[in-house]
């Protein structure tokens, strides 16, 4: 059975545009690995923290849901824990639909 998750993730700011997608390349691949396809997906751009993270008073953010069986999401935890370029992740279920927009989408940085 399989169930709908939607994922924010924090990555550093100072990141140049072939760091950033090589980052997007890689999760694209981990997904495709794991035989599971991204229903949406977001860049909200960078952003201010509340608090620093390893130094950090900035993040870029990007927002992503995907239809997953249950035990995926924790192969995900693994995956971006070891990835230096993460600064934070938050994984949660969805109640949302699959391609359904943020209302993030819509706001101005």
């Amino acid at each position: 059975m399989t169930n709908i998750y939607e994922t924010t993730i924090i990555v550093k700011p100072d990141l140049a545009n072939d760091q950033l997608k090589n980052l997007n390349t890689s999760i694209d691949q981990f997904f495709s690995e794991n035989s599971v396809s991204i229903g949406y997906k977001e860049d909200w751009g960078i952003k201010n923290l509340k608090s620093p993270i390893k130094k950090y008073s900035k993040g870029s953010f990007k927002f992503m849901r995907f239809d997953a069986s249950s035990d995926f999401p924790k192969k995900l935890d693994v995956f971006l824990k070891f990835n230096t370029d993460c600064l934070r992740f938050l994984i949660t279920k969805s109640f949302n639909q699959l391609e359904e927009t943020t209302p993030q989408v819509n706001k101005d940085n």
